[in-house]
């Protein structure tokens, strides 16, 4: 057999396995999907999206130059604020939201939650790192007091004045980190960027679920795959142009535009077709226009942390597809800009 058809039937099976772990997937989420709406609670849901961020976080903490580096400590604790954020914000803010009567765009639920969730995750992520990664004194001190800083102060200053030593206190410790010290400053600036972003991009996925119902979920996550299976076979088929070397050799430019125009389309389908709001051909287009933008760029920051990382992939869970983190890496900023962005869009 000639070596251009070895090659050729290499690359046969590796899509072939990654069709076979698509489907599964895919398989696995209706099941989740169907568990909802026969018992009517958002825990399935809310349960899948936790299981899948901590299989992340067990994957960044075991990722070459970062294993033994604790960044699990900040990370769970980060997702444990978000995920008790999601069920306030399910049984306390919300009154007990009807699951049935959801399915409308409503911003003050999903863009609410992202915007609170964010701060938390934000905040919790940034005073874990500081106690548990750090090795300057000063700066476990700062990040346990941190931690604590919200309870005490409001207990005996009050919530305003609380609001105020808390950010002060956030911010000594983020200069102290990335601006001032020396230890691991991109490492820090990495973690205080990307974590909290690891963290709600995951659980988003049940506010997309909420404010659009089963078929924007589904759509949302159609359009970040076909997306990125469109850059795929059109950057290996016609690539020739490879703007990202550095971070992502194999990304081309013709791929990044063939994903772009793909994911658009597919947006615009699925408006039509009535699996998200709006009915406007143009919304589609605009909305789908974000997330492939949001999608691929998470695509390359995670990249950037691979390599920074010294691996290739972030782990073997899915045979040629990777790790779990390769696998929801689209979503790191396609599912805040598809809450902050597609009540707006769809309407057009």
């Amino acid at each position: 057999m000639s070596q251009a058809a070895t090659d050729a039937a290499a690359k046969r099976a590796k899509l072939w396995r990654r069709t076979r772990v698509g489907g599964t997937i895919a398989l696995g989420l209706a099941g989740v999907l169907y568990l909802t709406t026969l018992f009517h609670s958002e825990l399935p849901v809310l349960a899948l999206a936790a299981g899948v961020l901590a299989v992340c976080i067990w994957e960044v903490d075991s990722m070459g130059s970062l294993a033994g580096r604790r960044l699990w400590v900040p990370l769970a604790a980060g997702s444990a604020a978000v995920v008790w954020t999601t069920w306030n914000y399910f049984h306390e803010v919300g009154g007990g939201i009807d699951l049935a009567d959801r399915g409308h765009v409503d911003l003050g639920f999903g863009l609410g939650w992202l915007m609170r969730s964010t701060l938390d995750a934000g905040l919790i992520v940034t005073a874990a790192y500081a106690a548990a990664c750090t090795r300057a004194i000063t700066l476990r001190f700062a990040g346990l007091v941190l931690l604590a800083a919200p309870t005490l102060a409001a207990h005996f200053v009050g919530v305003e004045q609380a609001g105020f030593a808390v950010l002060a206190l956030c911010l000594f410790v983020v200069l102290r980190l990335v601006v001032f010290g020396a230890e691991r400053r991109g490492e820090a600036f990495a973690m205080l960027l990307l974590g909290p972003l690891l963290v709600v991009s995951i659980l988003g996925l049940v506010w997309v679920w909420y404010d659009f119902t089963h078929w924007g979920l589904i759509a949302l996550l159609a359009i970040c795959k076909i997306g990125d299976s469109a850059g795929y076979y059109v950057g290996s088929t016609l690539g020739k142009h490879h703007p990202f070397k550095s971070i992502s050799p194999g990304k081309t430019t013709e791929g990044t535009l063939g994903s772009f125009v793909a994911a658009s389309l597919a947006c615009m389908a699925f408006v039509q077709i009535g699996w998200l709001p709006g009915g406007s051909w143009l919304g589609g287009l605009v909305a789908g226009a974000v997330v492939s933008v949001a999608a691929q760029a998470s695509d390359l920051l995670e990249s950037w942390v691979k390599r920074k990382a010294g691996v290739k992939d972030s782990g073997t869970w899915f045979g040629p597809s990777g790790g779990m983190l390769d696998l929801v890496d689209s979503f790191f900023l396609a599912t805040p800009v598809a809450l902050a962005v597609w009540p707006f869009a769809l309407g057009l």
